[in-house]
């Protein structure tokens, strides 16, 4: 019972049914293939034997016709002398003598020529057959007239052609089975490499379903699809791995910044329901609950935006804009703050940078990069922020004089609510990531270099046409920027 199910599942895997589709196409192939070759070779033989008979007869009519009876009986004897192995048969139904003549008759033992003076249709330019007593060919008998209108006949046996076929049959007979088996066994070994990547998908994936998140396929690098298909395979569990791993941060994160939020929101609900209190009181702990409510929304908004940049349903209200000019009125915003600070916001714009993007979205990333810079940029220092045209498309660089990021910090800048060691300023630690997730919304690509004491450079490089498609979100290419070496990197990182 348990070999009748193993062989019943067995027989419903694709290696199966490849191996044996590819043994019965073979076969069938091998077959028809023989069976033509058979067939052409008979047709072949049976056209040469009525050709040669066609020949003698004419040969037979031209020495009879020149040489009377005599160069007739001639040419026959002739026939013996040089075609001994197959002779021709030849019978004169008509003689001198007026008797019937059948040449050298201890050829045709084997055949019944009595019945031959029986058989209907003996006419000019007809055959008849006449089988032998074993049954091992014919006589294959064309009848013909004389130049004096006697008739006599020339017929061929068939026992060469047949030898010759039977040879065929016996060679087909005796190599058909082993190819047939070699067939068998090559379409089962081809099927079963074939399906070995397919095979170690699946044991991957029902160790993966056990929880077992570090399996992966074992990818033979052959350069086939299913080679490919392990590797995207792979790539995707690594990738899920890494987003099921940012969301639980996230959701810590979360967590733990709403906890103060919220804590703080409870708190002075709590203190102004404990004791009546005037009516400016009230007022008052109503004014620092919107606050609280504000800062939570602000941060809920932005997670929103980040996930739906991220996952490209960010819906972005496109047209043909300046970058110079929305990057005036964000740095005329900032110059004022920044000059509290004693930091001079200094530009280097073309004189015209059009590109199809959200105005209100770009605004809102170049807001987040100056906002940074001028939060760690000590006083006196300087932030210089620069416009240039690139064929098809265009950069944007934000480079301070401030703090910098340290080297183990700058891989993980862009990460959801990461706040770094010199990060003494309030914040979501969402800005970054904002950042982020508006340039790729965009097919865009975002860059940082920094050193620690000597400031960092921010750079944006736009496309002056969004894409349709990508592969970090559905419809748009995924874009890759150098890093700091100017090699393509990811987009993990947020300023702290």
């Amino acid at each position: 019972m348990f070999s009748n199910l193993r062989i019943r599942k067995f027989s419903k895997t694709i290696g199966f049914k490849i191996a044996a589709g590819y043994s019965v196409l073979f076969a069938c192939s091998f077959v028809a293939l023989t069976m033509s070759a058979y067939l052409l070779l008979d047709s072949t033989l049976y056209g040469k034997d009525r050709e040669m008979v066609a020949v003698e007869v004419e040969n037979l009519q031209r020495r009879y016709q020149s040489g009377g009876w005599q160069a007739f009986y001639d040419q026959a004897i002739e026939n013996d002398r040089f075609k001994k192995n197959n002779p021709f048969f030849t019978r004169a139904l008509a003689t001198p003598t007026r008797e019937e003549v059948i040449f050298f008759p201890h050829y045709w033992k084997d055949f019944d020529l009595a019945a031959l003076e029986d058989m209907p249709g003996q006419v000019p330019g007809t055959w008849v057959e006449l089988a032998s007593h074993a049954r091992i060919g014919t006589l294959e008998i064309f009848t013909a007239r004389l130049p004096d209108g006697n008739l006599f006949q020339v017929g061929i046996s068939t026992e060469d052609r047949r030898t010759i076929l039977n040879h065929f049959r016996h060679i087909f007979l005796s190599v058909s089975l082993p190819l047939i088996l070699l067939a068998i066994g090559g379409g089962a070994l081809l099927s079963h490499r074939s399906m070995q990547p397919l095979r170690n998908l699946i044991v991957t994936m029902t160790s993966i379903e056990a929880g077992k998140m570090d399996a992966r396929v074992p990818v033979a690098h052959t350069g086939d699809e299913l080679a490919d298909l392990g590797m995207l395979f792979n790539r995707m569990i690594e990738k899920i791995n890494q987003l099921i791993l940012a969301i639980k941060g996230s959701l810590d994160s979360v967590a733990h910044d709403l906890r103060t939020p919220m804590t703080r929101f409870r708190n002075i609900a709590e203190t102004t329901l404990q004791k009546e209190q005037s009516p400016a009181a009230y007022r008052e702990a109503l004014q620092e609950c919107v606050e609280e409510s504000d800062r939570i929304l602000n941060k809920l908004h932005m997670l929103m935006d980040i996930s739906e940049a991220e996952t490209g349903t960010m819906r972005l209200q496109l047209r043909h804009v300046d970058l110079v000019q929305l990057a005036e009125g964000v740095v005329d915003m900032y110059r004022y703050v920044a000059e509290e600070k004693g930091i001079r916001i200094e530009t280097d714009f073309v004189s015209e940078a059009t590109l199809e993007a959200d105005a209100d979205r770009i605004c809102q990333a170049l807001a987040n990069l100056l906002d940074n810079a001028v939060k760690f940029t000590p006083e006196n220092g300087s932030i210089l922020v620069s416009i240039d045209h690139q064929q098809d498309r265009v950069r944007m660089q934000v480079a301070d004089s401030g703090v910098g990021i340290d080297g183990g910090e700058i891989h993980r800048i862009w990460d959801r609510l990461y706040r770094g060691t010199h990060a003494t300023h309030k914040g979501l630690g969402l800005g970054l990531s904002l950042v982020r997730a508006v340039i790729l919304a965009h097919s865009g690509v975002v860059h940082v270099s920094s050193e620690p004491g000597a400031g960092s450079t921010f750079e944006v490089c736009l496309p002056t046409a969004v894409s349709p498609t990508s592969a970090d979100h559905p419809g748009r290419p995924k874009p890759a920027w150098p890093d700091e070496k100017g090699s393509p990197v990811g987009t993990n990182r947020q300023l702290p």
